[in-house]
């Protein structure tokens, strides 16, 4: 059988040669069978693509200026392997000439590819081409290489996996997810508008586009801008703990210059006490008016004091907690009479309630009042003194408050010459250079003094305010009131303090 394939390839050949004629024939009719586009089997033939695979070739500056004369032609462009440094090709288009690195590879019967674009001919030559693919291997051989597009984390997963780890964070601390919420809300209106679809190693990679992005943002809301950066920057950071292809000195937000969020120093001056008084006489609703009273009474954090729960409250002991402060501890605070005022004033509010008229079934000129079925609050929680206050202060119309009325608090205290210690266990600040177990100790060595500075601070807030507690020469401040019974209410919640 051997003998016969060799007896008749060599026919062929002779053949070939000494009939010419007949050769070009073949040639013709191979031709001709092009044309119709038909293959032996009855299937279209596999035209050569721009992407086909090509044998690697040593490139040089001429060769692939000799290559680039037969770009125009289709058959002519697409990638050309070099054969000194495996992965490294060119790319020949219509119109650009681009270096491009390409390697697939097998990671534990998983394959996966990289790629990366090195730079445009002939800006780069093929001595730097090489030296930036080898370069490149090196990364990928070392794992720290960027991944492809289709391996890399997408910025919208590595974003919620940060929301989710700031929930978990609150949670371990004890204290309600109040950021976590704040950072959904400035996602879902800024962040993911202008980055779903982009990926974190695409965005360390173009630093430029997120400046742009923030300085868009800074001209309008400059405070949401700093607040968006630092969110984008601290979730970069989160995740290149996990991936080693993130450099954390890479960040996107590397060229953005933060400014310094600016607190708020305003104090209520004495002088503008009766103005303040007149404010907040106008607020109708008892909740969010005895939560300004005692914030100005207390001197506590707007979301500390916000968050503070009838159970915290101790009418035998005369004392109050403000549970996981900021420096990480309990805050016992004495109870004075003006506070326990406040205090009851939202307590003892009567439930909120809806007026309905208008709608449809109802007839002309109807009225209905119905109770609200749930707490307006962002923190579901059934025995919140003050619930539904996180916007208070916005919308009180008061000069001033939240922040500012906590450095009025300071203000008044240091006019009455209160020491500094005592202040500070007041406003719930951690003594420098001293540790919490002796600092709890000199809170309870001096919980005499403390009680009296209280009553010294409440007296002369009450005096500038031009209130009297429980006298009826005051028509606006009745006597502390008494409990009303309600759904919410709990018996060890306070009730007349006389």
């Amino acid at each position: 059988m051997f003998r016969r394939l060799l007896l008749l390839s060599v026919m062929s050949r002779r053949l070939k040669t000494q009939h010419p004629n007949w050769s070009n024939g073949i040639t013709m009719t191979s031709r001709w069978h092009n044309d119709f586009k038909s293959t032996h089997n009855g299937n279209a033939p596999v035209q050569t693509e721009p992407n086909a695979k090509r044998k690697p070739r040593l490139l040089d500056e001429d060769h692939i200026e000799a290559l680039r004369e037969f770009a125009d032609n289709e058959e002519g462009r697409g990638y050309y392997p070099d054969s000194k440094v495996f992965g490294l090709t060119i790319f020949l288009g219509a119109k650009s000439t681009v270096w491009r690195f390409r390697q697939q590879s097998r990671t534990k019967g998983k394959r996966s590819s990289v790629f990366k674009t090195l730079g445009n001919w002939p800006a780069m030559d093929v001595d730097e081409a090489r030296k930036q693919a080898l370069i490149y291997s090196g990364a990928v051989a070392a794992g720290t290489a960027a991944p492809g597009k289709r391996q890399a984390m997408p910025f919208r997963a590595a974003f919620e996996n940060y929301l989710a780890h700031l929930k978990a964070q609150a949670e371990a601390k004890g204290k309600p997810p109040r950021w976590w919420a704040n950072a959904c809300k400035l996602s879902e209106a800024h962040i993911m508008p202008q980055w779903d679809g982009w990926t974190l190693a695409e965005m360390s990679q173009n630093p430029r586009a997120v400046k742009t992005w923030h300085a868009k943002l800074s001209k309008t809301i400059p405070t949401t801008a700093d607040h968006c950066a630092r969110l984008i920057r601290a979730c970069y950071r989160e995740e290149a703990r996990l991936d080693r292809t993130l450099n954390p000195a890479a960040s996107p937000t590397s060229g953005i210059r933060l400014g310094k969020i600016k607190v708020s120093k305003a104090v209520l001056d004495f002088p503008d006490f009766s103005a303040w008084r007149k404010a907040w006489d106008k607020i109708e609703n008892p909740v969010h008016k005895g939560y300004h009273l005692a914030a100005l009474l207390t001197g506590c954090r707007p979301t500390e004091l916000a968050m503070i729960r009838e159970s915290d409250i101790d009418l035998d002991a005369r004392r109050m907690i403000i549970r996981n402060a900021k420096a990480g501890n309990d805050i016992s605070l004495p109870i004075t009479g003006e506070i326990a005022f406040a205090l009851a004033m939202a307590i003892n509010a009567p439930p909120q309630t809806i007026t309905m008229k208008g709608l449809r079934g109802m007839k002309s000129g109807e009225v209905r009042v119905i109770e609200r079925k749930k707490l307006h609050h962002e923190i579901a929680a059934p025995d919140l003194v003050f619930p539904g206050v996180r916007q208070a202060g916005h919308r009180s119309g008061l000069p001033v408050s939240g922040n500012a009325l906590r450095h009025t608090f300071r203000s008044i205290a240091v006019s009455l010459e209160i020491s500094e210690m005592l202040i500070s266990f007041l406003m719930g600040h951690s003594l420098q250079g001293v540790s919490a177990r002796y600092t709890n100790e000199l809170m309870i060595a001096n919980s005499q003094a403390l009680r009296e500075a209280q009553e010294k601070i409440s007296r002369r807030i009450f005096e500038l305010l031009g209130l009297t507690l429980g006298h009826h020469d005051a028509p606006l401040v009745p006597d502390t009131p008494t409990r009303v019974e309600a759904s919410r209410k709990k018996s060890s919640a306070p009730a007349r303090v006389a």
